[in-house]
């Protein structure tokens, strides 16, 4: 079959699946058009060069603010960050937050919790470059307590 006799069935083929879906479609394209996307070795190549854009440089990954790690079990929530040696890190707790101190530059960082935690009860050790800490989480009370209600 010829590219004529091809682009001719290609445009029947077009023309019937307007007619059944009862409106004007965009034009067909031509078969010479359609040769160039039959290529598609350009798609890997932007894709590569859209992950080399968007992914930091060997070596510079957060140079500034160590990498943490915070994930939970039934009763902890668990923070695990990794630190130059010899730090000597101050640890600050909240109920919805970790406050760490002492870092490079007198920096201090702050790490957003995925649910309430009691600060008192929280540990922290620190090991081999790796700041390690424990929270207990807080129970969350599923019973109603009833208030009166003033009338106006």
């Amino acid at each position: 079959m010829n590219r004529k006799d091809n682009d001719n069935q290609n445009r029947s083929r077009w023309e019937a699946l307007e007619s059944l879906l009862g409106t004007k479609l965009p034009a067909l394209p031509s078969s010479e058009h359609m040769d160039l996307w039959k290529d598609t070795s350009w798609v890997g190549d932007y894709v590569q060069n859209m992950l080399e854009k968007s992914m930091p440089k060997k070596g510079m990954i957060n140079a500034f603010q160590p990498q943490e790690e915070v994930f939970q079990t039934h009763n902890y929530v668990i923070v695990k960050i990794n630190m130059e040696n010899n730090s000597n890190p101050i640890v600050k707790i909240r109920a919805d937050q970790v406050k760490i101190d002492g870092l490079r530059n007198n920096k201090s960082q702050i790490i957003r919790l995925p649910c309430h935690v009691i600060p008192h009860l929280s540990r922290a050790s620190y090991k081999d470059g790796i700041l390690q800490i424990k929270m207990r989480k807080k129970k969350i009370s599923t019973a109603y307590h009833e208030v009166s209600v003033r009338y106006l």
